[in-house]
């Protein structure tokens, strides 16, 4: 703690420099009666006026003043006291329409002229007839019973109670202020004031500010695991319950303190979990509208602190997002993406666009409301890495294209509308269909730096943030807001920055407890949200829940404009099976010849052997890429590679190098022009002219669809195949032995 000699710019006690010996009282019997009764004065100032007012008409009867005097002017008193309290009435008023924190409440201009009459008409009575006047001393009954009665009035008028309320927090606080310095030089915060006091819903929120010439706020709050550790000691809270942040003005913090476990309400269900688990009715139904658009902020969890939404932005004024969501295996990743599934599709200018390179159940689930689906193991399953490559491929183009009309309507940001929507592009296992998919690093880094002004919003699910894991530096650096779950370490949560903001690590607030996640600004660079995320489910049937909602909302399922992206069978649905608005014309045909020309190719004599044994320095993921590059007949160089596999030049070259020491591939040309082929390879020669086929061979390839023809030739073809397939006749000779 520093140590600075400065006059205690606050008056409460409680600093340790503080003399504990009481200070003398100075002050005359005058003085402190007059400030006892000025500090409650509409409960203190009426009880002189009560015990005076008795003995004053007393006097002025004796005097013999006239009564009709007395009467005008209780008048005056009754029109003068109207006046100022319908002033003050008028300023109360126009301070709250304004917006402005009002003067406190006082009595209505009526009761403050009845209350004036009524003293000043006994006033005149007593003054006339004497206080001990009427039979019975009828009016100084009159007064006992109206002093008392209006006495108990006005302590509890609701303007009286008002006061007493603030003067019980005005002493609390200072109490609280008190208690404050008492304990923040224990911790070494104590040049640090207490400036207000914020109730949550878990525990509270402490505002410090620094007194002059104390240590900077921003290095206090890069140490503060000692000091949260010292004060979660002196308030008996376990780890990871209290957090020490900085705000946006220099000299001040923020100490978070949670009393209670964020896990004390249990699991979170969706509002629209169907049937409802419990017997209460779910509080964040009004949350979830059933028509949505995409400029409505994505509800994705709770804020148990405040009870408020844990919400993600998709799109806003200035365009689409891109979002990018990690956490370690088991944190509740899928949890949150079946939560944005759920509102995108529910969305009337919004399609969902699903791939995962690795798993397919949730994207399965979901696919009969997603305008295309392409999942699976892309590493293993060739059909899997070119779907999802045509979806990305086509998203790049739809990016180029809608950015072309931006001048035609005068738009900065594309806007999307129930015809022409936004495109929700949700990519699970990044990494997966990085190391996987050729091309597909490029086309990411492509989309997260163009698609904000096409409607594109881009979703990218990983289970960690480095650069690596989501696609490369232009991906990580183009996010607009990264949510994190649990992490196995504690420095994982720095990644997400960019290895340049340390963020507390979400697994202390959680303790461990999956579903929890924290939402950071990148270009904020401040946490926004953190909070546990809705369970679409009871386990372990949640995505039978979530099927409920899509077999509800079947319908309403978006085709891509390219047909090439409808799937012939789609995923989940067996290979007869037809998926209402699912195939194109002609798409089945596309993907036949495709796939008889591959397996053509592989088999075509004089094409270098594949090989794929391990080498060691090169990936296994890679080795069918490289592969595949080396056996063109221009082969390929490191630049060419490493866009292929989404990796640096300076890494392809070190993989080809492995492969030709390794005698596979080898190296022609040098420096710029040197290029890399399978090894025992022909260099390229001049094309060949395609030999002559026969009208067997030529019925077959139109028939299997691989070539095409007009209608009159397809039918002379066909009536040759049907020719050359139909059954031969054998003669059979007696006793059922074949003739000579």
């Amino acid at each position: 703690m520093i140590k600075t000699e400065y006059p205690r710019p606050c008056p409460i006690p409680g600093h340790p420099q503080d003399e504990d010996e009481p200070a003398l009282v100075t002050e005359s019997a005058w003085a402190r009666l007059r400030a006892w009764h000025l500090h409650a004065p509409a409960e203190r100032l009426p009880l002189p006026f009560i015990v005076l007012t008795w003995p004053a008409a007393w006097v002025m009867h004796e005097a013999h003043v006239p009564g009709h005097d007395v009467g005008v002017a209780t008048l005056v008193a009754a029109g003068c006291a109207w006046a100022a309290w319908a002033r003050h009435y008028r300023a109360r008023r126009k301070a709250e329409e304004s917006g402005q924190e009002p003067p406190p409440a006082r009595m209505l201009p009526t009761e403050a002229a009845l209350v004036a009459a009524a003293v000043g008409g006994w006033l005149t009575a007593a003054v006339t007839w004497g206080p001990l006047g009427w039979p019975g001393h009828l009016l100084t009954w009159i007064y006992l019973t109206g002093a008392t009665g209006g006495y108990w009035w006005l302590r509890r008028h609701q303007a009286v109670q008002a006061a007493r309320r603030r003067r019980e927090d005005a002493a609390a606080w200072a109490a609280r202020k008190a208690e404050w310095h008492r304990v923040a030089h224990l911790i070494g915060l104590g040049d640090f004031h207490l400036q207000e006091v914020t109730e949550t819903l878990l525990g509270e929120e402490l505002l410090l500010t620094s007194a002059p010439g104390s240590d900077l706020a921003s290095r206090v709050a890069r140490n503060a695991d000692a000091i949260a550790e010292k004060y979660a000691h002196l308030e008996g809270l376990p780890y990871g319950r209290v957090d020490i942040s900085t705000t946006d003005y220099p000299g001040q913090l923020v100490i978070g303190i949670r009393r209670a476990d964020p896990s004390v309400k249990g699991v979170v269900y969706h509002p629209l979990t169907t049937p409802w688990p419990s017997a209460e009715p779910s509080p964040y139904a009004g949350w979830f509208p059933a028509g949505a658009t995409i400029r409505d902020p994505v509800p994705v969890g709770i804020i148990p602190e405040t009870g408020e939404p844990m919400t993600l932005t998709l799109f806003d004024e200035i365009g689409a997002k891109a979002i990018g969501v990690h956490g370690a295996t088991g944190s509740g990743k899928s949890t949150l993406l079946n939560d944005v599934r759920e509102r995108v599709t529910a969305m009337t200018d919004a399609a969902l666009v699903q791939l995962n390179g690795a798993h397919m159940g949730d994207e399965l689930t979901w696919e009969p409301l997603a305008a295309a689906t392409a999942c699976g193991p892309a590493a293993s399953d060739e059909d899997v890495r070119d779907k999802i490559r045509a979806v990305l491929e086509w998203a790049q183009h739809l990016v180029t294209d809608r950015s072309a009309t931006l001048a035609q309507t005068g738009h900065s940001v594309f806007q999307p509308t129930p015809d022409d929507p936004a495109y929700v592009l949700m990519v699970d296992e990044v990494d997966e269909v990085v190391a996987s998919v050729p091309g597909s690093g490029p086309i990411l880094e492509f989309l997260a730096s163009k698609q904000r002004k096409s409607a594109v919003c881009l979703i990218l699910a990983t289970q960690r943030a480095t650069q690596k894991q989501t696609g490369g530096g232009m991906v990580r650096a183009n996010l607009s807001q990264v949510v994190i779950g649990n992490t196995n370490r504690a420095t994982e949560s720095r990644h997400a920055t960019g290895a340049e903001a340390e963020i507390p690590d979400i697994s202390e607030y959680s303790r461990g407890r999956k579903g929890y996640f924290q939402i950071w600004d990148p270009q904020a660079k401040e946490i926004t949200a953190r909070g546990r995320t809705f369970l679409l489910g009871v386990p372990p049937g949640e995505l039978a829940y979530c099927k409920r909602i899509v077999d509800a909302r079947k319908g309403t399922r978006r085709t891509l404009p390219s047909p090439d992206l409808a799937l012939d069978a789609p995923q989940g649905h067996a290979p007869g099976e037809r998926a209402p608005g699912a195939t194109a014309p002609g798409v089945s045909e596309m993907r036949a010849r495709l796939a008889a020309a591959r397996e053509r190719n592989e088999t075509a004599p004089g094409s270098a052997p594949a090989r794929s044994r391990a080498v060691p320095g090169v990936p296994p993921e890679a080795m069918a890429v490289l592969m595949r590059l080396l056996a063109a007949p221009e082969g390929t160089t490191a630049g060419a590679a490493g866009l292929a596999l989404g990796k640096s030049k300076s890494s392809a070259h070190d993989y080809l190098a492995a492969l030709r020491d390794r005698g596979i591939a080898e190296k022609t040309g040098g420096g710029r022009g040197s290029r890399f082929r399978l090894a025992h390879a022909e260099p390229p020669a001049a094309p060949e002219p395609r030999p002559y086929t026969t009208i067997e061979a030529l019925a077959q390839a139109v028939h299997d669809g691989l070539v095409d023809a007009s209608d009159e030739q397809r039918a002379v073809l066909e009536q040759a195949w049907q020719i050359a397939n139909r059954p031969r006749l054998t003669l059979l000779h007696g006793g059922g032995s074949d003739g000579p």
